[in-house]
């Protein structure tokens, strides 16, 4: 076993939110180098998970998983996540015979709430369970995270138009990489291009970074 200071101490979510928020830098630096560690011997997606790990940490870091729900749209953002759930030893087993999915399963973990495989169906799950939690009083969270290049899908799209109607208390995570299987096209590529690439939000972005040094952790 590779000697990792924080990650072999990391078995589920509950493990990580014991350390600092000024660690988990490093944890983030060990996640990455255990992907790569591990992909480079078994084959895998490297860049679209090593892109998702502060965000993954993040996200278990701050909500009470696996009562509040993260919902992962398809499968290829999701190895950070499997690694902090209780499968780092089993990542060297992903997509072989026997070993875990490279995608989300609802058999291997409590924390993977669907099985996934077709890009786009993210916000629709949320929605569902957004409702299904409000129609039974409970109050935990609901998270979506989706690449921008699932974003661009018909399901999508008809999720966030359907989400807007009937406006459940929920979040969707759009994690733009700039990255998908051959260059994104089309006017909502464009777009989110533009947004990101503006002065104004670059502005706000450092201003809100800034900010949020300062807030105490609660």
């Amino acid at each position: 076993m590779n000697e990792y200071k924080y990650l072999n101490n990391i078995q589920f979510p509950e493990d990580l939110r014991k350390y600092e928020v000024k660690e988990l830098p490093e944890i983030c630096r060990e996640v990455r180098e255990y992907i790569i560690d591990t992909l480079s011997g078994v084959g895998g997606h490297f860049a679209s998970n090593l892109g998702a790990v502060e965000l993954t940490v993040a996200l278990h870091y701050v909500y009470n998983t696996p009562r509040d729900r993260l919902i992962w749209d398809v499968g290829h953002q999701t190895y950070p996540h499997k690694i902090l759930t209780g499968r780092r030893e089993k990542l060297k087993t992903v997509r072989k015979y026997g070993g875990i999915s490279g995608f989300p399963k609802r058999e291997e973990s409590e924390y993977d709430l669907y099985n996934t495989g077709h890009a786009g169906t993210s916000i629709s799950q949320l929605i569902g369970e957004a409702i299904a939690r409000d129609m039974v009083g409970e109050d935990y969270k609901c998270v979506a995270i989706i690449g921008d290049a699932s974003m661009a899908t018909g399901m999508a799209l008809e999720a966030m138009n359907h989400c807007g109607h009937v406006k459940p208390s929920c979040l969707v995570l759009l994690n733009d990489n700039f990255m998908s299987i051959s260059k994104n096209v089309g006017s909502i590529s464009n777009y989110l291009n533009n947004i990101i690439s503006s002065r104004r939000y670059n502005r706000w972005k450092k201003s809100f970074y800034t900010f949020i040094k300062w807030l105490p952790i609660i």
